[in-house]
């Protein structure tokens, strides 16, 4: 049991850690807890307890012991079960607004409030009782969470791990608790050890491979927020004393062709000029690299994200006829955003997808809106990526074009951090001869009607 308290627990952790902001994944780490404090419960009855009880401990210390190894069997018999239905009403949204899941919290509430007040005693479990409640609430939670239909393709998989970790541990383990105990079997749980690494087994393997309700993002973003940190500070530095060499260069170079000029020296006065226009590009390049580093200063405001693709696409149709843009965008659809911020970051993004195509294809982008967040979605029909180049594009002076002169691969971490600055979210999907896309989530943290 030590193991099961230490890998349940340790997810519980992990998941909160990834983000505690999420109502599925708050009560995804109750579950895990819930699920640890029976095995808390069995190590201190099957160990702890005899163990003090043969050191002949004092009755204040053996009444403490009893009492922990009750309460948290208690939490593992009724919180399980509780906070398993909870997290599949917010996995899976459908239907269910704020107040019909207040609702569903304090009537899922009544069942265990009215065991632990009437029913004497109140351990061991009423395994029947129990099982009447909790098993048929088990079965319409694991409906609901295998039911849930992402509308983004590339995020079925995840959905599909997250339903194979949790929902077959979840059912198998009511089953040793509630069904097989009301039939008098009341040892079965002690099977749940190997149910439970089968499902820690496919969290790993989900969270450094597919993504887990979002922790595969966390970590590469985590990696990715130190390099852009480093990057940043660098930059300044670097940017800082470059411009003063190079405005120091540009300054007495003026000076020599206009001497050249005058003194009638057409050889110095051409040579001159190849430094000048060296200097112009390093000034440039400096330019480009400090615009996507530097911290982001956000000015938001109410804008209409339809309005400003179709100026993007009236643009970008100027540089490639071959490459269709297709817009889906509601009229009335509203984005809370900084407008500059968020044309150059979508410029970014329909650039790159121009350039993967060189022989012509076609770019669709979708906005839309989900439960609490707006999503803007850029796919392609170009090439794609495959999984390890897929890491390694997001990587700050990464970049995948033969042209490095102004190329500095630093267009994906900019949409990384302007999404970051918003509150929202940026991932890219991708796979080889499936083409590669874009989502980025706004939050919908502001309302107001649209007037103007």
């Amino acid at each position: 049991m030590l193991f099961v308290l230490i890998a349940l627990w340790s997810v519980g952790i992990v998941l909160l850690l990834s983000d505690s902001r999420k109502s599925s994944i708050r009560w995804l780490s109750g579950v895990a807890f819930c699920g640890g404090s029976g095995a808390l419960s069995a190590l201190v009855g099957d160990t702890l307890l005899p163990y003090a009880q043969e050191r002949q401990a004092g009755d204040a210390l053996l009444s403490v012991l009893e009492g922990l190894r009750i309460i948290s069997s208690l939490m593992q018999y009724y919180g399980l079960p509780y906070t398993f239905v909870m997290f599949a009403f917010s996995y899976n949204p459908a239907y269910m607004t704020p107040r019909r899941k207040r609702w569903l919290a304090l009537v899922l509430f009544v069942p265990i409030a009215a065991t632990l007040l009437f029913v004497r005693p109140i351990h061991p479990i009423p395994f029947r009782l129990t099982a009447a409640w909790a098993v048929p609430a088990v079965g319409l939670a694991s409906l609901w969470v295998v039911f849930k239909r992402e509308s983004h393709g590339t995020m079925r998989l995840n959905d599909r791990l997250t339903g194979l970790a949790i929902v077959p541990t979840v059912l198998l383990c009511s089953v040793m608790n509630y069904v097989l105990p009301s039939f008098g079997f009341i040892e079965m749980w002690r099977y749940n050890t190997w149910i439970i690494a089968f499902a820690v087994l496919v969290f790993t393997v989900a969270i450094f491979n597919y993504g887990f309700l979002g922790i595969r993002f966390l970590i590469q973003t985590r990696k990715l927020d130190v390099s852009i940190r480093a990057v940043t500070s660098g930059t300044a530095v670097l940017n800082h004393a470059i411009k003063n060499d190079v405005g120091k260069t540009k300054l007495f170079g003026e000076k020599i062709r206009t001497y050249a000029e005058r003194t009638d020296q057409p050889e110095l006065a051409a040579d001159i000029a190849v430094v000048l226009s060296a200097t112009r590009h390093i000034q440039e390049m400096i330019a480009r690299v400090q615009d996507q580093t530097q911290e982001l200063a956000l000015r938001p405001a109410w804008n209409r994200p339809g309005a400003m693709l179709e100026t993007l696409r009236d643009q970008l149709a100027v540089e490639s006829s071959a490459v269709r843009i297709h817009l889906s965008v509601p009229d009335s659809l509203e984005l809370y955003c900084d407008r500059a911020q968020t044309m150059e970051m979508w410029n970014n993004l329909l650039t790159n997808a121009i350039e993967a195509m060189p022989a012509g294809g076609d770019i669709t982008v979708k906005v839309y809106d989900i439960k609490n967040y707006t999503v803007a979605e850029i796919k392609d029909t170009g090439p794609g990526m495959d999984k390890k180049l897929l890491k390694q594009v997001m990587e700050p002076f990464f970049t995948t074009k033969g042209d490095r002169r102004m190329n500095f691969g630093l267009g994906l971490s900019y949409c990384y951090q302007v999404m970051k600055k918003h509150g929202g979210g940026f991932d890219l999907y991708s796979q080889p001869g499936k083409g590669t896309t874009a989502i980025m989530r706004f939050p919908k943290n502001k309302k107001r009607s649209w007037s103007g």
